[in-house]
């Protein structure tokens, strides 16, 4: 039993690793960085509101990471940061219009592409 459960695991990590190597071709394809990718399928599929605090722990992404990503992002006017009233330093990300315009051009294709996928297995 030990045997077959070691090779479930490995048939799952291989699996992750033809995953992220898809999305590696996507992310250049759509002229992004691998870290990119994460975070616009968090901006483009809104369910709250995040931080930079909430993208590292929601991704598993280092913090520095994340903070060189948005800072990427804002300064090409594709976000920006909005205090959370009540707090004392809590911003959190915020598409901006045009921001919204080229993740539906560039990188929504990506999410649509994975839907499509996922639509015709057993994880409905």
């Amino acid at each position: 039993m030990e045997d077959k459960i070691k090779n479930q695991i490995d048939i799952i990590n291989n699996k992750i690793k033809e995953l992220n190597s898809l999305y590696h071709i996507a992310a250049n394809r759509s002229g992004i960085s691998d870290g990119e990718i994460g975070i616009w399928s968090v901006l483009l599929r809104p369910k709250e509101e995040y931080s930079q605090q909430d993208l590292s722990e929601l991704l598993s992404l280092p913090k520095q990471t994340v903070n060189s990503i948005i800072s990427g992002l804002t300064k090409k006017g594709f976000v920006y940061l909005k205090h959370v009233s009540g707090t004392r330093n809590r911003k959190v990300i915020c598409l901006t219009e045009e921001g919204l315009k080229y993740g539906t051009n560039h990188v929504k294709w990506i999410f649509d592409a994975e839907e499509s996928v996922l639509e015709q297995t057993d994880f409905k």
